[in-house]
């Protein structure tokens, strides 16, 4: 396929959701409508704090049920390169006829360890991540605190896709970064619940 010139690419990026607060969670509010609410309760979290969690997030994909109330794979990562900047990438690497497909999955840290003289601002995550609303759902049932769950749950996988993308590398486990912003992010609802259960309609007092 033709890769299109500078300027198609910018008026593609500007009608999408790429590098905004926007996400598709499509697949989520099929399962549970009220994953919406999930979704705009830590886009106001980022509103509230500036650190623009889902910014790097295209889509929050359904997870089935497993080991996990939430998936992050950088398998099902993407960017959106400016057309220069592949251009540039492309005279370096000219023989490898997968490089695009190779740029999409590597952190953006990485591309630019070895590439720093292109513009970062044209390389755009646009990654996936992965909720189980079903495994919270029966645990906690149509209430407030499974729309907390899952918008935690949110939270801590977008935080794996910035430390990902900003560092090359994410962990999980006790102490972790992603551990952290759970945390940061329900004590941040819990200092806010009255104005925040006024907004969304939330009965009684902070779940958890």
């Amino acid at each position: 396929m033709k890769t299109p010139n500078f300027k198609t690419w910018l008026a593609l990026f500007e009608l999408s959701t790429v590098g905004t607060e926007d996400v598709n969670s499509s697949q989520i509010e099929a399962l549970y409508s009220k994953a919406k609410q999930s979704v705009r309760l830590v886009r106001d979290y980022d509103a509230a704090t500036g650190q623009k969690l889902l910014t790097n997030i295209s889509t929050i994909a359904s997870l089935a049920q497993g080991n996990a109330y939430g998936l992050f794979v950088s398998n099902d990562n993407a960017k959106a390169i400016g057309a220069d900047v592949l251009n540039k990438i492309k005279m370096i690497y000219p023989s490898d006829p997968s490089l695009n497909q190779k740029l999409q999955k590597l952190p953006k840290s990485t591309i630019l360890k070895y590439l720093p003289n292109i513009d970062a601002n044209k390389i755009i995550p646009s990654d996936v991540i992965r909720v189980d609303v079903q495994g919270h759902l029966r645990k906690y049932g149509d209430s407030p605190a499974a729309i907390i769950e899952i918008a935690s749950t949110i939270v801590h996988e977008a935080t794996h896709v910035k430390q990902y993308e900003e560092e090359g590398h994410t962990e999980d486990g006790p102490g972790t970064a992603v551990e952290k912003a759970e945390a940061s992010f329900k004590s941040w609802v819990r200092a806010n619940w009255e104005q925040l259960s006024a907004k969304y309609g939330f009965q009684g007092p902070y779940p958890f």
